[in-house]
C-alpha cells in the first residue's frame, strides 16, 4: 500500500481510469490547516487523499489524514460486516491490537461507525500506530475518514483527532452545510 502504513489493503485504485463525474455523495471535514496533501488518487468510483504536515511524506510521517471512498465495498453486505472483517485483518497485520468501544451514528440518514485502534508496534516500521475512524455506509458505497499517527497520541492529539472526525459528514448536492458547499474534493491524478 502506497502510505507505507499497515493498514489493510482494501482496493487497488487505477490511475489510469478516464476522469469521472463528481460523485453524488462526498465525505466533507472542516479544513485542516497545517496538513499537506501529499498522495491522492481517484478512479472507478473510489477515492483516496492524504494530509500530512508539510516536510513529511506518505511513507515518513507522524500524523496523517485519510478520506476514502470504496465504491462497491459494501455490495452485498453492511456497515457492521465490513467492521468485522477490517478487524479480523488488523489481527493479522498487527498482533495485540487493541480497538475501543464502536460508536454508533446516523450522519445524514445513513449508518455510521467510530472507534480507536491502537498497534502497539507496526511490524513494517516498528513503531507504534494510533488511529481514530469514522466509516458511512451509504448503499453499497464504503465512506472512510480517519486520523492516524505514529506514536501513542496524548491527550491533546486524541482530542484534535475526535474534533476533527466529528466534523466529517457525507455530503450531496443538496446538503447546504458551510462543510458540504465547498463541494468534492478534487483530486489530480
Amino acid at each position: 500500500m502506497k502510505t507505507g502504513s499497515w493498514l489493510p489493503a482494501l482496493l487497488a485504485l487505477s490511475a489510469t481510469a478516464a476522469p469521472a463525474a463528481p460523485p453524488a455523495e462526498w465525505v466533507g471535514q472542516a479544513p485542516l490547516p497545517g496538513l499537506v496533501i501529499v498522495h491522492q488518487l481517484a478512479g472507478d468510483g473510489s477515492l483516496i487523499v492524504e494530509r500530512v504536515p508539510p516536510g513529511e511524506t506518505v511513507e515518513r510521517w507522524t500524523r496523517m489524514v485519510t478520506n476514502q471512498r470504496f465504491a462497491g465495498q459494501l455490495a452485498g453486505g453492511t456497515l457492521d460486516q465490513w467492521v468485522i472483517n477490517y478487524l479480523d485483518g488488523m489481527g493479522r497485520d498487527c498482533p495485540g491490537y487493541r480497538v475501543s468501544p464502536r460508536t454508533r451514528l446516523q450522519i445524514e440518514g445513513r449508518p455510521a461507525v467510530e472507534f480507536r485502534i491502537d498497534c502497539p508496534r507496526n511490524p513494517a516500521t516498528g513503531l507504534p500506530e494510533t488511529f481514530f475512524m469514522r466509516a458511512i455506509g451509504s448503499g453499497d458505497t464504503l465512506h472512510l475518514a480517519h486520523v492516524a499517527f505514529r506514536s501513542v497520541p496524548n491527550a491533546a492529539d486524541a482530542a484534535w483527532a475526535r474534533q476533527h472526525l466529528s466534523t466529517v459528514t457525507l455530503c450531496n448536492r443538496g446538503i447546504a452545510s458551510p462543510i458540504c458547499r465547498a463541494g468534492p474534493e478534487r483530486v489530480d491524478r
